[in-house]
Parts: C-alpha cells; sequence; structure tokens
C-alpha cells in the first residue's frame, strides 16, 4: 500500500511537469496574492483591486495555454488550489476590513458566508487529494466549478469597486447592502459545484487501484 501511493505521487509530482507557461502563469497568480493582500490592508484598494483583476486574468489565460499545450495532472490540480488561496485572502480581506469601518451595522459579508466558501474549497481540495493519492488521477473542474469561480471573482471584483467609490456610503456598507445579496449567488454556487464534485466521484473513491 505505500509503495503504491509512493508510486502514484511520484508520477503526479512529475518534475517535467513544472514548467509549461501554464504553470508560470498559476505560480505567478500566487506570487500576486502577496501585494494584493498589503495593498488591501494598507487600504489602497484601487491599487488591490487591480492586481486581483490581473491575477484573476492568469487564470483565464493559463486555462487557454493549457488547452493548446496540454493539461498536465500537476498543473490541473496546482490551478485549482492558487484559485482557492486567492480566492481565499480576498474573502478574508473583506471580512476583516469591515470591522475598520466605524459605521453600525457594517457587515459587508457575515462570517458564515466566509465559513462555507472556504470550508467547501478546503473540503474539495482534501477530496482531490485523496483521489491522487489513491489513482493518481486529478478530478477535473466541472461546469459549476467553473461558474462558481467566475461568480466569486465578478462579485469580489465589483465589491472592491464600490469599496473605492462609495468607502462611507450607507448603502454600499450596511449589513444587508448589495455586497451581502451579491456575495449569495457564489454561495450557492460554492455549495453546487462542491456537491456535484463529491456525489459524482464517489465511486472513484471507493474504488481499488487496479496495476
Amino acid at each position: 500500500m505505500l509503495r503504491l501511493l509512493i508510486f502514484q505521487i511520484n508520477r503526479f509530482m512529475n518534475f517535467r511537469s513544472f514548467f509549461p507557461l501554464a504553470n508560470i502563469l498559476t505560480f505567478s497568480r500566487l506570487i500576486l496574492t502577496v501585494p494584493f493582500i498589503y495593498f488591501f490592508q494598507i487600504k489602497m484598494i484601487l491599487l488591490a483591486g487591480i492586481i486581483f483583476g490581473i491575477a484573476s486574468f492568469t487564470d483565464y489565460l493559463d486555462g487557454i495555454v493549457a488547452r493548446k499545450q496540454g493539461v498536465t495532472s500537476f498543473g490541473s490540480f496546482m490551478d485549482s488550489v492558487v484559485d482557492k488561496i486567492l480566492i481565499g485572502a480576498a474573502l478574508i480581506s473583506i471580512y476583516l476590513y469591515q470591522h475598520e469601518l466605524l459605521v453600525e451595522n457594517n457587515t459587508l459579508i457575515p462570517i458564515w458566508m466566509v465559513i462555507i466558501i472556504m470550508g467547501r474549497e478546503v473540503l474539495i481540495t482534501v477530496f482531490r487529494t485523496i483521489v491522487v493519492a489513491k489513482h493518481g488521477e486529478v478530478i477535473s473542474a466541472n461546469r459549476w466549478g467553473k461558474y462558481k469561480t467566475t461568480s466569486q471573482v465578478i462579485v469580489i471584483s465589483i465589491t472592491f469597486l464600490l469599496l473605492w467609490l462609495m468607502p462611507n456610503s450607507p448603502f454600499v456598507i450596511h449589513q444587508y447592502g448589495p455586497i451581502f445579496f451579491l456575495m449569495l449567488i457564489p454561495l450557492v454556487l460554492t455549495v453546487v459545484s462542491g456537491l456535484e464534485i463529491i456525489i459524482g466521484n464517489s465511486k472513484t473513491l471507493t474504488e481499488k487501484h487496479s496495476e
């Protein structure tokens, strides 16, 4: 069992798959997460939003490049992980930012939203990791997963725009303002896509590996 696990991990972590352009774009998105967090913390919302937009655009680009050059297991897995890190950093930054607003009922997004979205991402990452370790196969993103990621990027981008344009507007920073209701869209898609991945691949997880 241990030898099989090591074999599958070695096959999956083929170092030759580190260097395609698509993977470089994926790692650039990870690197951009650092300045994004920094500029958001010092309240340079516009610059943080621009960096987030650039990072999100690299996701679109590496998808195009990967389809042309060939999708690798490592690239597919890391693309999903880096997406989750970027979105998680954005959601946590927004949640922490709202507590610095000296306005009554200043909850832009409640903590339960952050927990559900991030909890789903952690659960699916663990699920995919177990499937990779057991079968050496990466679960590809389904259409609902793509809808989920797209909606997250769009809603977060709109949130940055609103916070930059109207940082002190009661309409924007109200507890049940536009940001809250917009965030319900990726929240629902996050749950639906997660359930589809788990239910659709549950047999794969329970199947025995055939040599």
